[in-house]
């Protein structure tokens, strides 16, 4: 199974005062649905004072699909399949589909020592069950502005997290 976390998003770090990584948590659900192929941050610069998470989703051709992308609390000691606690849906249905990102934390020091954020992201039923891979660790990290970038995809049964086909990355 390829981790679809990129490498921004493997532990905290910081460059010239600013935050460059922070630290997600894949939890995959391999019999789910939806996997998770990309999880990007997009660092406190390249953010430009936004603080948003965009989630792509696509179907099983990576045409882009309609689904229910819920931002989730709290997440560690999640196991699929069970629910979460406490969900909502984006306040606007436009894919993609993007939710603000408003909760600080404290990553508390750097790599892969530090700690995750407090929300999570996942694509569920009507219903909120999950029905997707997991990603945790979402959050703003000592209050600082960043967003983050996921895109997930319907399953093929192949191997998971291969992009398009061609070895290309979905954009």
């Amino acid at each position: 199974m390829t981790d679809p976390r990129a490498e921004n998003c493997l532990g905290y770090a910081e460059t010239e005062g600013k935050t460059t990584g922070v630290r997600l948590e894949y939890l995959p659900a391999p019999e789910a649905k939806y996997e998770l192929i990309r999880a990007t941050l997009v660092d406190e610069a390249a953010s430009q004072n936004n603080i948003v998470a965009t989630v792509q989703v696509l179907d099983k051709d990576n045409i882009q699909a309609r689904v229910n992308c819920y931002l989730a609390w709290p997440w560690e000691g999640w196991q699929f399949p069970r629910g979460f606690e406490n969900k909502l849906l984006p306040g606007n249905p436009n894919v993609p589909y993007q939710h603000m990102i408003t909760n600080k934390y404290n990553p508390g020091g750097f790599g892969s020592n530090s700690k995750p954020g407090p929300l999570a992201i996942y694509i569920g039923d009507g219903n909120g069950n999950v029905i997707s891979d997991v990603i945790g660790g979402l959050g703003l990290p000592g209050g600082r502005h960043v967003c983050y970038d996921l895109v997930f995809r319907e399953r093929t049964g192949g191997e998971p997290g291969g992009g398009e086909p061609g070895g290309g990355e979905p954009g």
